[in-house]
């Protein structure tokens, strides 16, 4: 288990332009062959290149886990096609039937549970329970409907906004079953995903992140 430091084109807010799971990562285009290789040899994934609905933040539009990866309904055909033909036959891309495209920003989950923002539809959100077939809650965090910038998740541990208090620490903590804990990124930047992609088996974080940040991150998602 280790952890990188790197940029996405140029930009350490790794989390907006790219998604981890446990098998691969979804970048854009144009990212520089240093960065693929650093995302690949430190999370041991297969790295897929495609853009979502025209956009390079590809880590804003889609959210998923080992099983299902979620994409807005104004994806692209060919860009469908590409995740299609490039993930394994274990993972499902689902469209997700909600008028809303940054479904980073709404939903934080892992292969154990999914927290979900309220602000999604309830037709989205019995969607997204009968697709993941684990444990989901819908609400907020901060009063935010964003819960998807105010915490990212892997299997072994989530990384939240530093504002929550200590009952909704222990509530994205029981919910995701794992630990959690507060962390900023990019020095000072409270908002975890927004730099960092991350698996079971290691961490990619913006270039910016200082020590202490490094140290955190290193600890809640990647040590026992």
């Amino acid at each position: 288990m280790d952890i990188a430091k790197t940029t996405i084109l140029g930009n350490s807010g790794l989390g907006v332009f790219a998604l981890s799971t446990e098998d691969f990562s979804i970048v854009p285009y144009s990212v520089k062959e240093s960065s693929l290789k650093v995302i690949s040899d430190t999370l041991s994934v297969k790295v897929i290149q495609t853009t979502i609905a025209n956009s390079v933040l590809v880590g804003t539009m889609i959210v998923g886990n080992s099983k299902v990866i979620f994409v807005p309904q104004n994806i692209k055909e060919k860009e469908y096609k590409i995740l299609e033909e490039s993930l394994s036959d274990q993972t499902k891309l689902v469209e997700l039937n909600t008028k809303y495209t940054a479904l980073g920003n709404l939903i934080v989950m892992n292969d154990k549970g999914a927290i979900v923002s309220d602000m999604l539809e309830k037709n989205a959100q019995k969607q997204i329970q009968d697709e993941l077939n684990i444990e989901i809650t819908v609400g907020n965090l901060l009063g935010s409907p964003l819960v998807g910038s105010l915490a990212m998740s892997t299997n072994r541990g989530a990384l939240v906004h530093p504002l929550l208090s200590e009952e909704e620490i222990k509530e994205v903590a029981s919910i995701l079953r794992v630990k959690a804990d507060v962390c900023t990124i990019n020095r000072g930047i409270p908002y975890p995903r927004v730099g960092i992609i991350a698996n079971s088996k290691g961490a990619v974080i913006g270039t910016d992140s200082t020590g202490p940040e490094s140290m955190r991150i290193f600890e809640v998602l990647l040590t026992p």
